[in-house]
């Protein structure tokens, strides 16, 4: 029931960075659908905030890492995952950032790797 112009869109995920469309927002029309591309480019992203996961076909992701949802992905998350990692938890835990279902040592160092990067979110 939004009316007609400029919006932006918000992906969030339970344990991703935070990640807005593209500068100056997508038109949308009232009543029409829409469909928007986060993954086919880094500019689809505000302020390029997703990073290449793939070269073929090219696909772009949001960050993981940030576990406890504040915009950051820092020590406190890595803390959250490494403990976790220590006690082998399954399933779907916000602490398996890469979605196999066990929070490991492959979570922490890609929450580390994001961290050493100063990862967080970008809003418009």
């Amino acid at each position: 029931t939004a009316p007609s112009g400029s919006y932006y869109l918000e992906i969030t995920h339970r344990n991703s960075i935070e990640t807005w469309s593209k500068p100056g927002g997508e038109s949308l029309v009232i009543g029409a659908s829409a469909i928007y591309n986060f993954s086919n480019a880094s500019s689809q992203s505000f302020g390029n905030n997703i990073k290449q996961v793939d070269t073929s076909p090219v696909r772009f992701a949001a960050y993981s890492g940030d576990v406890n949802q504040d915009g950051f992905i820092n020590l406190t998350d890595i803390i959250n995952i490494y403990n976790d990692a220590g006690i082998f938890v399954t399933g779907y835990k916000v602490t398996d950032v890469n979605g196999d279902s066990i929070s490991d040592l492959t979570d922490v160092i890609i929450a580390n790797n994001n961290s050493n990067s100063f990862v967080s979110r970008i809003t418009p």
